[in-house]
């Protein structure tokens, strides 16, 4: 991908309309979310960790509101490597 205005200001509008979409796997948005941001940092646009983390938590359905709010309260800081490996553990108990 060139690192064009326009492929920046596509993916961008990509990350900021980023839904999961209904039927889809927790494994799959996050997947979804992962090329989204590796498409990103090849165009020389980076978003801290902290950040990415937050993103992929607000575009959540409200059916994981528990598990967001679990991953927000009472930290000091989070990570996007820290929500995938604790939305994975649930589905492997």
């Amino acid at each position: 991908m060139t690192k064009s205005l326009a492929n920046r200001l596509i993916l961008k509008k990509g990350l900021q309309t980023f839904q999961m979409t209904l039927g889809k796997s927790i494994v799959d948005h996050i997947d979804n979310f992962n090329k989204l941001i590796l498409d990103l940092e090849n165009t020389e646009v980076t978003i801290d960790q902290e950040d990415q983390a937050i993103i992929l938590l607000n575009f959540l359905p409200n059916s994981y509101e528990h598990f967001v709010e679990t991953m927000i309260l009472g930290r000091e800081s989070l990570t996007l490597y820290e929500v995938q490996i604790k939305q994975h553990w649930p589905q492997k108990n």
